[in-house]
């Protein structure tokens, strides 16, 4: 039984990946985070620190200091990039070769 050319094409495993890692490094970032002023307070500033560091990143590092959850690094984040960008390559790759 050969698929239809409108069947849907598994997500590719690097993509799940991908997800995977942004939602890992969405959970440290806020368990991270929420230790300066509450978990819901100055959120409009703290989302910025999901990707890098600005100024107030810093700050936030430098006031939190010691703290239950380690110090917050976008490595998780980035590496999810990275799957995914080779994620959207494959669907596209897949795509191309029906």
């Amino acid at each position: 039984m050969t698929p239809s050319p409108d069947a849907k094409q598994p997500m590719p495993m690097a993509t799940k990946i991908g997800f995977a890692l942004w939602g890992l490094a969405l959970l440290w970032w806020f368990a991270y985070y929420a230790n300066y002023g509450g978990a819901f307070q100055l959120l409009s500033i703290k989302i910025y620190c999901i990707n890098g560091a600005s100024r107030e990143c810093l700050f936030f590092r430098q006031q939190i200091g010691p703290a239950f959850v380690p110090t917050y690094y976008p490595i998780f984040w980035y590496a999810g990039v990275i799957a995914l960008v080779v994620g959207v390559y494959q669907s596209l790759s897949a795509r191309r070769q029906k």
